[in-house]
C-alpha cells in the first residue's frame, strides 16, 4: 500500500514538469519566461543549447548546434519545477552550402557570400574558418585591454 502511495505522489509530481517543447535556431537566443523562480538549472547537453540566467524568473535560451537535449529547472527545494524539451535546428535563411564531393562547405550569403562554421562541414574548411573567426577575437579582445 505505501509503495501504491509513493507512486501515485510521484506521478503527479513529475506531470508537474512534464516536458515543453521548445525549438530554438542555431546561433540564435531567445528569451523564455520561467512558470515558477528557479534555484538551479541543468542542461542535458551544453553543445547543443545553453542557458544565461537573467534573474529567478527569466533565461536566454541560446542554439548551438542542430539537436535535441533537455534543460531540467528546480526550486529552492531542489524540487523539478520546469523540464524543457529543447530542439535546435540549423538556419538557412541566407545560407548556401557547397558540396564537392562528400565534402561540405556552407556559406552565409546576407550581402555577399562568405564561409561560415557549420556543423558538419568539410573538417578543413570548418578549422581553417573557425581558426580565422579565432585570430580575429583575439586582436579584438587585445586591442579593447590597450
Amino acid at each position: 500500500m505505501r509503495f501504491a502511495i509513493t507512486l501515485i505522489v510521484s506521478f503527479f509530481a513529475a506531470s508537474h514538469a512534464h516536458a515543453d517543447d521548445i525549438w530554438l535556431t542555431m546561433d540564435y537566443v531567445r528569451p523564455y519566461t520561467l512558470k515558477y523562480p528557479a534555484d538551479q538549472i541543468v542542461v542535458g547537453n551544453p553543445g547543443i543549447a545553453d542557458v544565461t540566467v537573467q534573474d529567478k524568473s527569466r533565461i536566454l535560451l541560446f542554439g548551438k548546434a542542430p539537436g535535441m537535449t533537455n534543460i531540467f529547472i528546480f526550486d529552492e527545494n531542489g524540487e523539478t519545477v520546469e523540464n524543457l524539451l529543447i530542439r535546435v535546428r540549423a538556419t538557412s535563411k541566407g545560407m548556401l552550402t557547397f558540396h564537392r564531393g562528400s565534402a561540405r562547405t556552407t556559406y552565409n550569403c546576407t550581402h555577399a557570400c562568405e564561409p561560415t562554421v557549420t556543423v558538419g562541414d568539410d573538417r578543413q574548411a570548418f578549422d581553417n574558418i573557425s581558426s580565422q573567426a579565432e585570430q580575429k577575437y583575439n586582436q579584438a579582445a587585445s586591442a579593447s585591454r590597450r
